[in-house]
């Protein structure tokens, strides 16, 4: 998270930084749309 943005509204998709992400076998099942 950006330490520079101080209001919880101004915060926008660039602040945010994702780290140490592993991904894990997607789960199956049936979905009705």
């Amino acid at each position: 998270i950006n330490p520079q943005v101080k209001d919880i509204f101004g915060f926008k998709f660039e602040d945010f930084t994702l780290e140490n992400y592993e991904a894990w076998p997607h789960i199956k099942g049936i979905v009705a749309v």
